[in-house]
């Protein structure tokens, strides 16, 4: 099987060289004459072993070759992107110019828009550079820079600040993979915005142009808000004009994918082009227009879309698998999807890392592997059954390849995804080419036409919308706090593929191998919960604005806070709920501030204006300077003030901790009191939460 899907395994050793390239990159400095040099040396070896026919060193080093090149282009990556930060932290600036990139995008309190910064300006003068950045404005700024615009800045841009916590959301990670090292923040009249006069030999910014001009028309024709939302984000990418309450329901019905323009989308619009259109290919010659015509329409929709690079590389996968259908007499498809994640990762090695890269590329594996086996299931008499069940089908299919990845990422599984997918897929695939439909008959005077396109889209939209409300309605809707770690993601695709290949197959071997696959993740998982559940822990957290401190005990997690974080319930998601799923916690206590509080483990009392807790053999003191207190191991400040004597009465030699209600000039403030009397502290606003076992 292997040998008839040779760009599967192209993928697998260029991934490889991609994951070790980024796991050694600072301790090996690459340059481009070394890449080269290596490449030549590998593929003279490959002709070499060619000609005394030794075919499998050929292929080994191929193979070689493959995963060099992978590790090679992404640490060259990385490096430039290190220099970029070093060129600016090493120019003392004050002003700099860029050129906006994208659109603006609405966001809950401002207008986020990506730049690349040419210029910095500095005592002696104007610096050239070339580095990209993520940028907000106010969303009442007078003056708003569209795609093209220059504009000078009076201000410093900033790194984004990594993960303070555990599980935290990695965001200078996240901009890092898509070649952004830079953010900033810029408040009204600190900027100067010089229009542009046009871009007409750019295609970048055509797609732009072609990407305003389409939410134009979707504006004007569709007047519903909730269905304008959800053409506007299906075609256009963009979700600033969904309501909270919509994206919830697309969360919890398991299709909140819809919602981002990706593989899918291009798909969908691809098997509608190629259906209607596949009467060409029985014309003379008419196999090479069908070919042109469907690559020229994917190339139009995705410059609707903006060109973000999930449609990029779904337009590419496209385009591979209409190449293939007209110039293959016989090509298999998923060969064909190595193909185009090979290309993709050629051009850009850290679209590896990108979330909606890897479910794109696995749904459309579990659909090719898993959908004949679950649609072999059940044949139904009924026509319109046996439609239903090929959906339910094809969505049990994707669902299955992506379940492990999903939950790994998002710690939820949508339980009546199955109920409401059908229904739903039907109706985006109408909806997606019935709007590409209506932005065609606005380009001409069909008034009624118009209005019966118009009527169609919103009835489209708003049953896609009706359908995704329903899983809200019934019990158990969510799964949610579910945890896998890489070991199991791993265990659980190791074991679908063995289970794949005893269906095709039919050997005893693969089935046994399922058998020892499921009592290996069985033994490691059962192995992972139980050491988890037995071990305890004292979690300083790292949260702006609060200063919060767990107590993990078996599945419950006792918390100590300010008032203000129970109520903050943004602040807990974000910061903590992930370490909670990891740690198995089921339960979880807020201790109140100045109550006595006994627990299997934990005891909690007031002491002065704070409260004095003691887990285990470790006492912590969480509140304002005390006067005096008992003697604590730790002591976490959460007030403003600080001795005005600098004279530290607290017995034994604590260590004092900085919680993010702290300010900074206080902080600074403190350090120096602390560091005087010889007393340890740890910032948890900048050195991160503080994990004691």
């Amino acid at each position: 099987m292997v040998a008839r899907l040779p760009f599967v395994g192209f993928v697998f050793f260029l991934a490889s060289g991609i994951v070790l390239g980024n796991s050694i990159w600072q301790l090996l400095e690459v340059t481009l004459s070394m890449i080269v040099l290596t490449g030549f040396l590998l593929a003279a070896m490959a002709c070499l072993f060619f000609v005394y026919r030794r075919h499998n060193l050929v292929s080994v080093t191929f193979a070689v070759f493959l995963v060099v090149s992978g590790m090679f282009s992404c640490m060259f990556r990385n490096q430039l992107l290190q220099q970029e930060l070093t060129q600016f932290s090493a120019v003392p600036y004050q002003h700099y110019e860029a050129y906006v990139k994208s659109i603006p995008e609405k966001r809950k309190k401002s207008l986020r828009v990506e730049i690349t910064v040419k210029g910095l300006k500095t005592d002696k003068g104007w610096t050239s550079v070339n580095t990209n950045a993520l940028v907000n404005f106010p969303l009442d700024a007078s003056i708003i820079p569209q795609p093209g615009d220059r504009i000078v800045v009076r201000g410093q841009l900033k790194q984004p600040q990594g993960p303070l916590n555990p599980e935290e959301f990695d965001y200078q990670k996240y901009l890092w993979n898509k070649g952004i090292v830079w953010t900033g923040y810029l408040p009204s009249g600190s900027y100067q915005v010089i229009k542009s006069n046009g871009n007409l030999w750019n295609p970048f910014f055509w797609s732009v142009y072609v990407s305003q001009w389409a939410d134009k028309k979707f504006r004007e024709n569709i007047q519903d808000d909730r269905s304008y939302g959800l053409v506007k984000a299906m075609l256009l990418g963009r979700r600033d004009d969904l309501r909270t309450d919509q994206v919830d329901d697309y969360t919890t019905s398991g299709t909140v994918h819809i919602l981002s323009v990706s593989g899918m989308h291009v798909a969908l619009i691809f098997l509608v082009i190629s259906v209607l259109l596949g009467w060409m290919k029985r014309l003379p010659g008419g196999k090479y227009w069908y070919m042109a015509t469907v690559i020229s329409l994917l190339v139009f929709y995705s410059m609707v879309t903006g060109l973000p690079p999930s449609v990029q590389r779904a337009t590419l996968m496209c385009i591979v698998f209409v190449v293939a259908e007209v110039f293959l007499r016989k090509h298999n498809a998923i060969n064909t999807l190595g193909v185009s994640a090979f290309l993709i990762l050629l051009l850009d090695p850290f679209a590896l890392y990108d979330v909606g890269f890897q479910l794109s590329y696995l749904a459309m594996l579990g659909i090719f592997l898993f959908y004949k086996p679950l649609e072999a299931i059940w044949s139904p008499s009924s026509w319109l059954l046996q439609k239903t069940w090929q959906i339910t089908a094809l969505s049990f299919a994707a669902q299955l390849a992506t379940f492990p990845l999903s939950v790994y990422y998002f710690h939820q599984f949508p339980f009546y995804f199955w109920l409401v997918n059908p229904f739903i897929i039907a109706s985006t695939n109408a909806l997606l080419p019935g709007a590409m439909l209506l932005l065609f008959v606005s380009l001409f005077p069909l008034e009624p036409i118009q209005w019966l396109v118009n009527a169609i889209v919103h009835q489209l939209a708003y049953f896609t919308n009706f359908s995704a409300s329903i899983p809200k309605l019934l019990p158990g809707y969510l799964i949610d706090n579910l945890y896998l770690d890489p070991v199991e993601i791993v265990l659980l695709y190791t074991l679908m593929l063995f289970a794949f290949g005893a269906y095709e197959s039919r050997r005893l071997s693969y089935l046994k191998r399922v058998y020892a696959s499921t009592a290996l993740l069985t033994i490691y998982s059962l192995s992972v919960i139980i050491q988890t559940y037995f071990t305890s822990a004292v979690m300083f957290h790292a949260v702006p604005r609060h200063s919060v401190i767990s107590f993990k005990e078996g599945s419950r997690l006792y918390i100590s806070s300010n008032p203000e974080f129970r109520l903050d319930t943004n602040a807990y998601n974000f910061y903590i709920r992930n370490y909670a799923i990891r740690e198995g916690i089921l339960e979880k206590v807020y201790l109140r501030n100045g109550e006595d509080a006994n627990f299997t483990g934990l005891h909690c009392r007031q002491a002065g204006h704070g409260s004095l807790i003691k887990f285990g053999e470790t006492t912590v003191y969480r509140g304002p300077y005390p006067a005096s207190v008992p003697q604590v191991n730790y002591q976490l400040l959460t007030d403003a003030k600080y001795p005005k004597n600098e004279s530290l009465k607290i017995a034994g030699n604590p260590m004092f901790l900085l919680g993010g209600d702290v300010g900074q000039k206080t902080a600074e403030r403190w350090k120096q009191v602390i560091q005087k009397h010889g007393n340890a502290f740890h910032d948890l606003r900048v050195a991160g939460a503080l994990l004691l076992h």
